[in-house]
């Protein structure tokens, strides 16, 4: 898949079938949990295959959760956007529902990508996950999927994607190599974030002396491994952005160019730069009712970013900005 003109992730659903310990949409947290409109969503996804024809941009739509497999239409939207209007399709998972060979034939058949979350070796994963045997699970899932690849026509690019706190990231260069042996394509990891589960974020988070040493050893881990088959993202201005997260220092972004190439779309149907500033820079999508409108939208956030700027923007937190994917 070549890189997107525009990226729009989507979460569809705050439903999930986990009890992670860092995360918001825990099934331990008390919260609404919002699905999208399946409705809205085909609207919208017409405009924007007329907006593809039109401006012959590469588009990719992620969907997120929550757990995305959760929500009934993922598979319809999926087919929809893929085989109808050549958009590229995309999603990050738990990777349980990925044990039925059914879903795993409609992900090779319609998504460009999937990308599965393990947080290391088992011992740490299961843990932080709160679901004993949860990583072997998802290994077995990945190698059946990447086992009917080989079979298939599918050109679905299989990813991990790993959360790095404080007792995981000095097995980094191990854990890549189980990754590896996996057979996996690409690797992405996030620093331990402290806004969804404050409570579990101050005796996990990332250790600057840790940060430090990761920081000097990754770019030699990057070229070890590439030689083996697998792409390790992150660049050096994406680990400056975790150095100064674990020394408490603020990254202030003076301009972002919001939703120039990025839009991120919640389960109720707003439209923002960001995941961070959903209910501020929001935007109904009822409101994108044309190609036109679709075009508009940078228009809308620049004004809105430069009328009332977010304090988010203060310390930024944006992964795409800092080039996590590069």
């Amino acid at each position: 898949m070549e890189n997107p003109d525009k990226v729009i992730v989507w979460r569809i659903t705050q439903k999930c079938n986990m009890n992670c310990l860092f995360c918001s949409y825990s099934n331990e947290v008390e919260r609404k949990r919002d699905t999208a409109d399946s409705k809205e969503i085909m609207r919208f996804i017409k405009l924007l295959g007329e907006y593809r024809d039109k401006t012959k941009q590469k588009i990719l739509i992620s969907w997120i959760g929550g757990e995305p497999f959760l929500y009934s239409e993922i598979i319809p939207l999926s087919k929809e956007l893929s085989e109808i209007y050549n958009i590229n399709v995309s999603t990050t998972t738990n990777g349980l529902l990925l044990s039925s060979a059914p879903l795993r034939a409609d992900v090779l058949h319609y998504f460009s990508e999937i990308v599965f979350s393990l947080d290391g070796f088992s011992q740490c994963h299961d843990k932080i996950r709160q679901y004993p045997g949860h990583h072997d699970k998802v290994v077995e899932n990945i190698r059946n999927l990447i086992r009917e690849r080989a079979s298939s026509n599918s050109a679905l690019k299989v990813k991990v994607n790993t959360i790095l706190l404080r007792e995981n990231i000095s097995s980094f260069r191990d854990f890549c190599q189980e990754i590896v042996g996996i057979g996996v394509d690409e690797l992405t990891f996030n620093q331990l974030g402290g806004y969804d589960r404050p409570e579990f974020f101050q005796d996990n988070r990332l250790l600057p002396e840790q940060v430090e040493k990761f920081a000097l050893e990754l770019p030699l881990i990057q070229e070890a491994f590439s030689k083996a088959g697998l792409i390790i993202h992150g660049s050096l201005e994406y680990l400056n952005r975790f150095i100064s997260s674990a020394e408490n220092k603020k990254i202030s972004i003076e301009e972002c160019n919001p939703g120039k190439w990025f839009w991120f779309i919640n389960e109720n149907g707003y439209i923002s730069p960001c995941s961070y500033t959903s209910y501020e820079y929001m935007l109904p999508l009822s409101s994108i009712q044309s190609v036109e409108d679709i075009s508009n939208v940078e228009t809308v956030f620049s004004e809105l970013r430069h009328s009332n700027r977010s304090h988010w923007c203060d310390d930024c937190h944006c992964t795409q900005l800092f080039d996590k994917f590069t």
